[in-house]
C-alpha cells in the first residue's frame, strides 16, 4: 500500500508541470477578447472636465454624503485609459444589479498565444457583490475558486493606503442600467491623506529639495526671464548629485518635473508642498523658450504629465488645450502644439529607464543651448481661429494636418538633445 501511495505521488510530481502548462496554453489566446480602445481626443479630455466640477466632493459640507452616477461610456474611457500603459482593453456592460466584464491583455513575451482573455459577471454591489462567472481564455473558473481569488486581491487593495482612503470616500456601488452609481462621503482632510499615499517619504523629499532649489536660485537672482534652457542646468545638476548618492534618477527627474510643470501652471504649488511657505514663496513662472513664456510653460507641463507615464494623457491635453483656444481663446497654434510634443519627448527620456534618466541628467547638468532641445516653431501657423482652422486644414487627422503635425515631429527628432538620448543605451 505504502508502494502505491509512493507511486501515486510520484505520478502527481510528474504530471503536475503538463497540467500546468496545459492550462495555461488553453488560457492564452491568439486574438483579443476586446480591440484596443482609440486614444483620448479633446471631447473626452472636455466631458471628463465637466463631470470632475458637477461631482466635485470638494464642495460637500464635511460627512455629507452624495450620490454619483457614471455613465458606462465614461466608465470604460477612464477604465481603458488606465489599462493602455499595460496593453490592456476592457469593456463594461452595466445593467441593474450586475456588470459583465470583458478584457485583454496582450503579453509581449508570448508571440503564438500573446493575449490573455478574461470574462468576468459581478452581480449586487459594495460589499454584497460577488462574482457569478469568471472566464480566463477558454477555461471556466469554478465558483468558489473564483470568489476566492477576487476576494484575495480585494483584501490585498484594501491593505494599501489607496484602497483604504477609497473604501472610506465610496460608501455604496450600485449597478443600474448603464450607469454606475457610487455614493460617496466626503472629509476635508482626504486631500492631504490622498496626496501622501500617492507619493512615498522619498518622493516627498525629492519634492522638498527642488523646491528649495527653486528659492535659492531665486534668491541669488538666476530665477528671473531668461530662457529655460538655463535654469535647468543648476536643477539636473542637483538631481545628478541627488543620484549618485543612491537616489533613483527615474524617481528624481518625475518630481524636479512635477515640480517644474506645476510652477509653469502658476497655482497649485502650495497643494503640491504644504510647508513650501517654510523656505520663501517662489515668484509667478517667467522663463521662456524662443522668448516666449507660454512655449515654456506647454513644455513643462507637458514634460511632467508625460514623466508620470501619462504621454498618452500629455498629447491629448495639449491638443485640446489648442482646439479650445480655438473656440475663443488665442487661437489655435501649432508652435504651442510643438512646445506640447517636445515637452512630451523631454519627460519620457528623462523617466524611460535608469540609464536613459542618468543620461538626461548628465547632459542637462552639463549644459544645453535652447536650440538643442526645442526646435524653431515661431515659423508656424498661429492664432487660428475653429472657422479658420477647419478652412484651411479641415479636421485633426486630415492629410493638411497631419503633413504639418509630421513636420514638427521632424524637427523634434532632430534636436541634438533627443537625437543623442534616443542612441541605444549601451
Amino acid at each position: 500500500m505504502r508502494r502505491l501511495l509512493k507511486r501515486f505521488l510520484l505520478l502527481c510530481l510528474l504530471l503536475c508541470p503538463i497540467a500546468v502548462a496545459a492550462l495555461a496554453w488553453f488560457a492564452l489566446e491568439t486574438q483579443p477578447l476586446v480591440g484596443p480602445y482609440r486614444p483620448l481626443n479633446q471631447s473626452d479630455i472636455d466631458r471628463a472636465r465637466r463631470v470632475i466640477k458637477a461631482n466635485d466632493p470638494r464642495r460637500l459640507p464635511a460627512g455629507i454624503e452624495r450620490r454619483v452616477q457614471i455613465g458606462e461610456r465614461d466608465l470604460n474611457l477612464v477604465a481603458n485609459y488606465l489599462l493602455q500603459r499595460f496593453g490592456g482593453s476592457l469593456q463594461a456592460e452595466l445593467h441593474p444589479g450586475q456588470v459583465r466584464l470583458s478584457g485583454s491583455i496582450r503579453i509581449p513575451e508570448l508571440p503564438l498565444k500573446p493575449y490573455l482573455n478574461i470574462r468576468l459577471l459581478v452581480t449586487g454591489g459594495g460589499d454584497e457583490a460577488r462574482v457569478s462567472a469568471l472566464r480566463i481564455g477558454q477555461v471556466p473558473v469554478p465558483d468558489p475558486v473564483s470568489r476566492l481569488i477576487i476576494r484575495a486581491l480585494m483584501a490585498h487593495l484594501y491593505q494599501t493606503e489607496q484602497g483604504a482612503l477609497t473604501r472610506e470616500i465610496v460608501r455604496k456601488i450600485e449597478f443600474t442600467a448603464g450607469r454606475l452609481a457610487l455614493t460617496i462621503r466626503w472629509q476635508p482632510d482626504l486631500i492631504e491623506r490622498a496626496r501622501n499615499s500617492l507619493t512615498s517619504p522619498g518622493e516627498r523629499d525629492a519634492i522638498a529639495a527642488y523646491y528649495r532649489k527653486l528659492v535659492t536660485l531665486q534668491a541669488a537672482g538666476r530665477l528671473g526671464r531668461g530662457s529655460l534652457s538655463t535654469t535647468l542646468q543648476p536643477l539636473f545638476q542637483l538631481a545628478l548629485q541627488r543620484s549618485r548618492s543612491g537616489a533613483d534618477p527615474v524617481a528624481e527627474n518625475r518630481s524636479l518635473l512635477l515640480v517644474l510643470g506645476v510652477w509653469a501652471t502658476n497655482r497649485g504649488m502650495g497643494r503640491l508642498l504644504a510647508a513650501g511657505h517654510r523656505w520663501g514663496r517662489i515668484r509667478r513662472f517667467g522663463l521662456t523658450l524662443e522668448g516666449r513664456i507660454d512655449l515654456a510653460q506647454h513644455f513643462l507641463v507637458s514634460a511632467a504629465i508625460a514623466s508620470g507615464s501619462d504621454s498618452i494623457l500629455s498629447d491629448a491635453v495639449g491638443l485640446f488645450k489648442e482646439v479650445s483656444d480655438s473656440r475663443g481663446g488665442s487661437g489655435f497654434s501649432f508652435a504651442d502644439l510643438t512646445a506640447d510634443r517636445a515637452g512630451t519627448r523631454f519627460g519620457e527620456l528623462a523617466t524611460r529607464t535608469i540609464t536613459s534618466a542618468r543620461r538626461l541628467q548628465q547632459r542637462l547638468a552639463a549644459g544645453v543651448r535652447e536650440s538643442e532641445m526645442f526646435p524653431r516653431a515661431g515659423d508656424l501657423p498661429e492664432n487660428l481661429s475653429a472657422a479658420g482652422f477647419r478652412r484651411r486644414y479641415g479636421e485633426i487627422g486630415s492629410p493638411a494636418y497631419n503633413e504639418v503635425a509630421a513636420e514638427i515631429e521632424r524637427r523634434i527628432a532632430v534636436c541634438p538633445l533627443y537625437r543623442e538620448l534616443e542612441q541605444p543605451e549601451s
